[in-house]
């Protein structure tokens, strides 16, 4: 499959709130996605197929030097054929124009394909944190770090 991955634009908003809710167990809003598009520490790519439709999205929080991955998800008949991999390039590529120097993001541990994606991306698990998505889901931590020479 040909896509491509851009910043997204205020015309998107719609697009990702509705692959956001067919993605997520508890969902954010179009007002939070208007909300994250309103704030200039949030950086949101889209991953666009030949057809022009939006078929992925993710961004991140850049707090000083450090990002923090808010949301990464693709629409279910175009997973596994790289739209994940590529939005995930073009955050860290984004992050790294930015000067920051490490990426951290908080995901599922029951979450396969969402590890695998991260960890395949370079990202490294430093832990679990318990009841995060529920009294019995706890969030696997994960950072990336653009020196892998760091102390």
């Amino acid at each position: 499959m040909s896509f491509i991955v851009r910043p997204y634009e205020l015309k998107d908003l719609f697009r990702i709130a509705e692959i956001e809710k067919s993605c997520f167990e508890h969902p954010w809003s179009y007002d939070s996605f208007c909300m994250e598009y309103a704030d200039k520490s949030k950086h949101y790519f889209v991953a666009e197929n030949e057809d022009g439709a939006i078929i992925g999205y993710g961004g991140f929080m850049h707090v000083e030097d450090e990002a923090h991955i808010m949301n990464v998800a693709v629409a279910e008949p175009f997973r596994r054929e790289g739209a994940g991999a590529a939005i995930m390039s073009k955050m860290l590529e984004k992050a790294r124009s930015l000067g920051i120097k490490a990426v951290t993001l908080e995901v599922d541990n029951a979450n396969v394909a969402a590890i695998a994606l991260y960890e395949k991306s370079g990202f490294e698990c430093a832990g679990l944190r318990p009841h995060y998505y529920g009294w019995d889901r706890p969030a696997r931590i994960y950072w990336y770090y653009f020196d892998k020479n760091r102390a």
